[in-house]
């Protein structure tokens, strides 16, 4: 019992303290730009990415992609798998059943367009981890710098049970996916010429995903049984409207090998949900890739190679939160030919008859979804 309690001593303050680490300030040249790595794949099938850039000096918050390198990944077969740059700095492959296997050594390659060659150490697959036994949300208020206003919102947990012979290295990644609505549906359209609008709706709901930068690790390895207990892991605040409709978070979790583990509880520590690897650095922390031909050169990033289970959360639109208000505001027109609005534009009628003027005009995000990012067809998840 109690090495269990000393345990979860352990964990809690690896994933919640903040404010008891010493400030340290390391001596680093101010202009110095150095390759970071991100890589990571599985042995279940799927899109995989490895994402190239260069850090940024101290004082500068410019992310800079590195294009057109060339990345494989190598194992001890003779088997290489060839990544695509899809987007600038990004590599993608499918992986297919069957081309990650256990028992086998892989590591990544990368040639740079002026003929720098990057190596990791060779890696396999860590133990399985066991499957995410429940992924759960409770109502949560969080401090600010301002004791007047907090934040209102809800915080995610996870519970994991595995077993002995199971991965006890754990690290998660988010992904959250949310709906949200354009103020006013759309009416008519004028691009010179006033026209009915065909699809009223089509540009009101939209759905947005994006990866959650947070850092989210802890280890068993202290406890006597492969288990965890609400991990708390990331808060969603009614700063935004995220809330409001409805809300998803896919939370992958990937097994580490004691190398990998201690590698990202280094970053976990040095960003602290502050942003990911991409962020300028003001330490350096040795990963497992380097310069096959300057082993003085520093490489930031890590080269993980792990299985994963995953588990999704819907939570359906919380209204009693005090969300912002949308910065949409219309003005009322006769003609929209009078109006010195640039074209085109979306209206819709004030009239009390429901069509007709007068109209109201405003901004895209008063009319369209897309104004903030989103895309107007639903994932293939959300139902």
């Amino acid at each position: 019992m109690q090495v269990i309690r000393k345990g979860l001593i352990l964990i809690s303050f690896l994933m919640c303290c903040r404010g008891c680490i010493d400030p340290y300030t390391p001596d680093i040249n101010d202009n110095q730009v150095t390759l970071v790595v991100e890589a990571l794949i599985s042995e279940s099938p799927g899109v995989y990415t490895v994402t190239l850039s260069r850090s940024s000096p101290l004082n500068d918050t410019t992310t800079y992609v590195v294009t057109g390198a060339l990345v494989s990944i190598f194992d001890n077969q003779g088997g290489i798998m060839d990544f695509d740059e899809e987007e600038e700095g990004t590599y993608s492959r499918w992986i297919e059943p069957g081309e990650v296997v256990r028992g086998r050594d892989y590591w990544l390659h990368v040639e740079t367009a002026d003929g720098e060659i990057y190596e990791s150490d060779p890696e396999q697959l860590p133990a399985s981890p066991p499957a995410i036994d429940s992924v759960y949300w409770e109502f949560e208020t969080v401090g600010t710098a301002d004791p007047d206003r907090p934040l209102e919102g809800i915080r995610f947990y996870l519970d994991v049970d595995g077993e002995a012979d199971q991965s006890r290295n754990y690290r998660w990644v988010l992904e959250e996916t949310w709906e949200y609505h354009a103020v006013h549906y759309i009416q008519y359209y004028y691009d010179g010429t006033l026209s009915k609008w065909p699809e009223p709706y089509v540009y009101y709901t939209c759905w947005k995903s994006e990866r959650i930068p947070a850092i989210y690790i802890a280890s068993t390895k202290a406890l006597e049984r492969n288990a965890l207990k609400k991990i708390p892991l990331h808060f969603v605040s009614d700063e935004t409207h995220r809330l409001e409709e409805r809300y998803s978070l896919l939370v992958k979790q990937y097994s580490l090998s004691d190398r990998a583990y201690e590698y990202w509880l280094q970053v976990q520590r040095q960003n602290q949900e502050t942003g990911g690897i991409y962020e300028t650095q003001p330490d350096r922390i040795p990963g497992n890739i380097h310069n096959v031909n300057d082993e003085d050169e520093q490489v930031l990033g890590y080269f993980d190679l792990s299985s994963v289970s995953e588990k999704r959360i819907f939570v359906e639109g919380i209204p009693n939160l005090s969300y912002p208000a949308i910065p949409c505001w219309l003005d009322t027109i006769k003609d929209p030919k009078d109006t010195p609005k640039p074209v085109p534009f979306f209206l819709i009628s004030l009239s009390i008859m429901g069509s007709g003027p007068p109209y109201g005009v405003g901004g895209a995000l008063c009319f369209d979804c897309r104004t903030e990012g989103g895309d107007p067809v639903p994932p293939d998840f959300w139902k």
